[in-house]
Formats: C-alpha cells, sequence, structure tokens
C-alpha cells in the first residue's frame, strides 16, 4: 500500500475553505487535472465521474462519496472505478482545521496499490502532483 499525505496553511477561514472542499460535485479545486465532473445521487454513496484533463491521458474514473462530515469538516471518497489509471484501492481523506478565525490546515490524504509495484514511487508523484495542483486551486479559490 502506498500513502501520501500533505498538510498546508491556508490563509484564509475554515468554513470559507471547507465550502470549497466539502462540495464532492465541485469543479472548482480540480482544474488542471479534471476536465469536467459529473455526478449521480447525494450524500454517502453518491458517485462522482472525473473525465480526467488530456494534458494527464485523458479516460474517466468514478469516485464513490464515502464521508462527508461538515461538523469536523472531513471529506472521504473511494475509486471504484479506475479508468487508465495504474492503481487499485485507491481512496482519498480531506480535511480542513481552523488554526485561528483566518487560516486553516488542509490536509490531503490519499492511498492505493501500485498495479505494477516497481511504480510506487512514480504514481506517489503523480498523487503528489495532483495534490499540488488542488493546494493551488484552493488557494486561487479563496484568494490566498
Amino acid at each position: 500500500m502506498e500513502t501520501v499525505a500533505v498538510a498546508q496553511r491556508i490563509e484564509a477561514p475554515a468554513d470559507r475553505v471547507w465550502a470549497l472542499v466539502g462540495d464532492f460535485g465541485g469543479d472548482v479545486l480540480t482544474r488542471g487535472y479534471v476536465a469536467r465532473v459529473e455526478v449521480a445521487g447525494r450524500g454517502i454513496g453518491a458517485r462522482r465521474t472525473y473525465h480526467l484533463d488530456p494534458s494527464i491521458g485523458s479516460g474517466a474514473v468514478v469516485e464513490r462519496l464515502v464521508e462527508l462530515d461538515d461538523a469536523e469538516r472531513a471529506i472521504g471518497y473511494d475509486m471504484v472505478d479506475y479508468g487508465p489509471l495504474p492503481w487499485a484501492d485507491y481512496g482519498g481523506r480531506i480535511t480542513v482545521t481552523p488554526a485561528g478565525p483566518d487560516a486553516c490546515i488542509l490536509v490531503v490524504r490519499t492511498r492505493f496499490l501500485p498495479l505494477d509495484p516497481a511504480r510506487g514511487e512514480e504514481l506517489r508523484g503523480l498523487s503528489r502532483g495532483n495534490i499540488g495542483l488542488y493546494f493551488d486551486n484552493v488557494r486561487a479559490a479563496v484568494g490566498a
């Protein structure tokens, strides 16, 4: 099992960041690696289809919402259709924790099993790159 965890301080209130992060069907925070998002259903069990950006190879993947906790500002998802991606047992969890009234700590965690174990580091790099774009998109969306 490979894991990637990244934490960064965002200079915006936690509730403002959570409004974006907690939107399972939102497309603002995936710019640069997802071209289009479609959502089926609501709440736990909802599914979102990410149509991947041509810059990372196109195709589509489907994720299922497994956790959505507004009080704790936590969202979790599991991939249920891997499309062209070279891993299995993929899941993620994102949390937003206040750091005073005007900032927060955003943590993004992913886990997966590479189909080819020799590609573990390469795939961790891919995950870190996507998480980096996600953080950039959060900062742009909140003006931080």
